[in-house]
């Protein structure tokens, strides 16, 4: 079983996920990663992973889609499962179409926590997570958004009505 990222250097996870596949069509491929976008989940699904984690799941989920693609199941992390079931099921508009600029659960309760004025490492305690992890959520935030600074960002934030 191979564990990967769809960001690594030299050869990315769909590249790397393409190159198993055709190298050693019998491994099994999990990618964990903190990239939540279904497009990019579907190619490297596509490509033949057998499983897909966000990396901010908890401990149990993350062993479990070890354990299931060890065994010959299929695994998606249950955030990304339940966020695509709630699309089809409300009929919420394509990410590109929202306002919010599409931002997961996760990412609008860190906004929330940068509003109420958390630093990184204070947020990354407060949700047991790494600061690394908060500092990408913070960049998937601002890039979503298109603010250029924090203050922008809670500018464009509280103009969506996403603060509460």
């Amino acid at each position: 079983m191979v564990l990967l990222d769809l960001h690594m250097p030299v050869l990315d996870g769909l590249a790397t996920t393409h190159r198993l596949r055709a190298e050693f069509p019998d491994v099994r491929i999990l990618v964990l990663s903190m990239v939540d976008n279904e497009r990019a989940i579907g190619q490297v699904l596509a490509a033949g992973a057998h499983g897909y984690v966000l990396k901010n799941a908890g401990h149990d989920e993350i062993t479990g889609a070890v354990r299931a693609v060890a065994a010959g199941r299929r695994f998606l992390c249950s955030e990304l499962g339940l966020s695509m079931l709630e699309k089809l099921l409300v009929g919420i508009p394509e990410p590109a179409a929202r306002p919010t600029g599409g931002l997961t659960a996760r990412e609008q309760e860190i906004l929330q926590l940068v509003a109420d004025g958390m630093t990184t490492a204070q947020i990354a305690e407060k949700l047991y997570t790494s600061p690394r992890t908060v500092e990408t959520h913070r960049q998937n935030i601002m890039e979503k958004t298109g603010a250029k600074n924090t203050a922008t960002l809670i500018k464009i934030a509280a103009n969506q009505g996403l603060l509460k």
